[in-house]
């Protein structure tokens, strides 16, 4: 499998768990922001300068270690400029080679859930060699879940506070 049949493999996964397309986008890299507060720097500059907010997905080049290979999606927040139809991320230090896929599903399924999540960004998915892995960092350090189909679900499994409650009784 090659660096395009990851990426279609994941936009066809997560496609089947989506009421929305996904879109892959070009997107003007200014930064400028914080770093790991993509939310925060596209709601400020929502707010400041009028963009609207778009979520979706990083995709990072794919990775070799040995004979295994992994892909990382990063869950992502950046603005767009209605005014001059171009899609802008403010969040500094985007890895060179990374490709936007918009996914609107997430601010439909965070706005839906609000109450029930801890986080308004999802885990990170990791696909390595056919199989996905949800990736959190924790209190203790990394966790990790498989993922069978890439639903909204799984996708927010470490932020759901039922989740996090039954982990604390355990």
């Amino acid at each position: 499998m090659d660096e395009i049949d990851r990426l279609y493999d994941f936009l066809k996964k997560r496609k089947s768990q989506s009421k929305n397309k996904l879109c892959l986008v070009n997107v003007l890299q200014i930064g400028g922001g914080k770093e790991n507060y993509c939310l925060n720097n596209a709601e400020n500059n929502s707010i400041t300068m009028g963009y609207g907010v778009v979520s979706g997905w990083l995709a990072l080049p794919s990775k070799v270690q040995g004979n295994d290979w992994q892909k990382q999606f990063t869950q992502h927040w950046w603005n767009y400029d209605l005014k001059h139809r171009q899609h802008l991320d403010f969040s500094p230090n985007i890895d060179e080679g990374c490709i936007y896929i918009q996914d609107d599903q997430i601010a439909t399924f965070i706005d839906e859930n609000k109450e029930t999540l801890t986080s308004h960004v999802s885990s990170s998915v990791i696909m390595r060699n056919d199989m996905y892995y949800g990736i959190d960092y924790g209190e203790n350090g990394y966790r990790f879940h498989p993922i069978e189909a890439l639903s909204m679900q799984s996708l927010f499994f470490f932020q759901a506070t039922n989740c996090i409650n039954a982990s604390s009784v355990m």
